[in-house]
């Protein structure tokens, strides 16, 4: 018996009895309402992640003066105490989202995240410095685990695609907005008030507080536990983390998708942390100040968001109509490519290709959001999701634990586009492991679902 067998046949028929949002078909109890919050809350959740890591740069230049040489290895090894944290926080998360709900983790969330934006830029020492990023990064991996538990509790699973792909969109933009003119805009807003660096910085990272405790407030009141089978008695906390484990070992298609977790966790912190680092170190080694070098940062990730964004919509047709595992493969091979153009394209305030390769690399990233989710929502037996999410973030914070340092090492032991390289490395392997994988399990077609009436 093989493992898509033994795992269980998806189900892609829709049952028309339940509410949607557009062409979202959602499960019992979920309607509308609670896939907007849904949207807004991921949204944040992302902008949050995404615009520390742009920002990071700034603080270590303006408020710890640290010299470029020696931020590579800081961050790398800043990450993995981050990474610690959150691998000893991600499946008892996941395992207490089915216990105590998504809704009051993921409210507790923002609201950590608010006050170590409180915290953050008032750190005059490194060792500050990092205790403020760890208290982040708690609410960083509650809010990702809970994210990725309400998209697979919501939608039906012929509409799982449908629902990333458009939670991607609406992200995207959040994020577009928040690089190129949020986060710019407050930095020079505060800047042209006369306020020195520091003081333009810490109070950009207070305005970032309020907006976090706002979204703590709108994410408790409209979201809604979808856990499925409530009505059953769960499993006790350890039989719950230990199940967990046994479906995502014992399915093959999870096996891979945790792998692809793997990587794109460390695919995410080169992209938000280490893209702006290159490219904020490459102009103040040139003689830009911090603020413009970080301008210039901002733009070229909006424009690899911008295309995250457009190419969302294509992974969301691909993944309800195509293998899911075939579709991971593609994701892979394309992130692949992407990272690698980034690796060779040369200095990004002297190439005349830094924007096209920008939104290849935001084209891959697109894929690996879709697709890795997707799989993992068909594959996780309901009453057990949250634990599979939870191994899945597991997966994730373990591999940046792993290529934050070696990316650390690689910025400043080699060029500042090594890292590019390494993970470009890392996205082929799995590409290759999902084709095996794809040719052992078979293949799952997504059937079209049939006309409405």
């Amino acid at each position: 018996m093989t493992d898509s067998a033994s795992a269980g046949s998806p189900n892609f028929e829709i049952d028309r009895s339940q509410r949607r949002l557009g062409p979202i078909w959602l499960t019992p109890g979920i309607g509308p309402i609670n896939v907007l919050t849904l949207f807004f809350a991921g949204m944040m959740t992302i902008v949050f992640v995404t615009g520390i890591g742009v920002l990071q740069p700034y603080l270590l230049n303006e408020h710890l003066n640290m010299p470029n040489s020696e931020q590579g290895n800081f961050i790398g090894t800043l990450t993995v105490y981050i990474e610690i944290v959150a691998i000893a926080l991600v499946l008892p998360l996941g395992t207490l989202s089915d216990k105590l709900g998504r809704t009051l983790l993921w409210f507790c969330a923002f609201l950590v995240i608010a006050v170590a934006c409180v915290l953050l830029p008032l750190a005059q020492m490194p060792e500050a410095f990092m205790a403020g990023r760890i208290l982040m990064g708690v609410g960083f991996a509650t809010g990702t685990i809970m994210l990725g538990t309400v998209i697979a509790d919501y939608p039906q699973n012929a509409s799982r695609g449908k629902l990333i792909s458009i939670n991607g969109v609406i992200t995207g933009f959040g994020v577009v907005f928040a690089s190129a003119i949020g986060f710019s805009y407050l930095l020079n807003y505060f800047k042209s008030l006369e306020y020195d660096a520091v003081i333009s910085g810490t109070y950009t990272f207070w305005v970032l507080a309020a907006i976090a405790t706002v979204a703590a407030l709108v994410t408790f009141i409209g979201l809604k536990d979808g856990r499925p089978n409530k009505a059953e008695e769960k499993d006790p906390f350890l039989v719950n983390l230990r199940n967990g484990f046994q479906e995502t070992r014992g399915n093959q298609r999870l096996s891979i998708a945790g792998f692809a977790y793997f990587v794109s966790r460390g695919d995410l912190i080169v992209m938000t942390t280490f893209l702006s680092l290159w490219i904020v170190a490459a102009g103040t080694d040139s003689g830009v100040e911090t603020v413009d070098a970080t301008n210039r940062a901002l733009r070229i990730f909006a424009v690899s968001q911008t295309a995250m964004l457009l190419f969302m919509p294509v992974m969301g047709f691909l993944v309800d109509r195509f293998d899911r595992v075939t579709v991971l493969s593609l994701s892979m091979g394309i992130a692949a490519v992407g990272y690698f153009a980034l690796g060779i394209v040369g200095n990004p305030f002297e190439s005349s290709f830094i924007f096209p390769v920008a939104i290849l690399a935001g084209a891959g990233e697109a894929c690996i959001l879709v697709s890795g989710p997707a799989l993992v929502g068909q594959e996780a037996t309901g009453k057990r999701r949250g634990a599979v999410f939870g191994m899945m973030g597991f997966c994730g914070a373990l591999g940046v634990l792993i290529h934050s340092k070696v990316c650390g090492m690689l910025f400043d032991g080699f060029t500042y586009q090594t890292p590019f390289l390494y993970m470009a490395g890392l996205n082929a392997l799995v590409a290759l492991g999902a084709l095996v994988v794809r040719m052992k399990t078979g293949s799952q077609h997504v059937a079209q679902p049939a006309a409405a009436e």
